[in-house]
């Protein structure tokens, strides 16, 4: 049996996909203390570094339950990066949780910081996924009320701003 010349499409998916793989590898030799495996990974690992760069947190070891960084006084912060879906799913818990939304272009927003606790007791639990999860409707609502409170969040770094590589052309 012959095997096929693959599509024109089916090539273009093909190399969008080598293109994904090869820059994960550039992101382990650039970052290496992050995983940058599998496409969920990817995100994750990315708001990660972006959360621990910009609000000045340290991160935590690989495999800590519960959450991914500290803040300079100790207290832990759990990060979640979001591109497309409608919620975000967590497990564990933390004094704080950071929620970054990432665009397109690779720049990304704050959609929350803030207290743990009210986001959980906001939550609903899937115990067959083991795990609870929050709309960003519901996250972007707490965040509100919080802000109307003024409930003592964390101290607030300035985000640095992230700037794409300069391209350098030989001329």
């Amino acid at each position: 049996m012959s095997k096929t010349v693959p599509s024109e499409k089916v090539q273009a998916i093909q190399h969008v996909l080598a293109s994904i793989f090869a820059s994960q590898r550039t992101l382990k030799v650039l970052a290496p203390e992050f995983k940058w495996s599998g496409l969920g990974n990817l995100l994750g690992d990315f708001g990660e570094l972006m959360a621990i760069e910009a609000y000045g947190l340290i991160r935590a070891p690989s495999g800590t339950d519960g959450h991914d960084a500290l803040l300079p006084d100790g207290r832990t912060v759990q990060i979640k990066a979001n591109f497309a879906a409608s919620q975000i799913g967590f497990r564990g818990n933390a004094d704080f949780l950071l929620v970054l939304s990432v665009a397109n272009d690779g720049t990304w927003a704050e959609l929350y910081f803030g207290p743990f606790a009210p986001v959980l007791a906001a939550s609903r639990r899937s115990e067959r996924d083991n795990k609870n999860a929050i709309t960003l409707t519901k996250l972007k609502q707490l965040k509100l009320s919080q802000e109307q409170m003024q409930l003592s969040a964390p101290t607030r770094f300035t985000p640095l701003e992230v700037l794409p590589p300069e391209s350098t052309s030989v001329g």
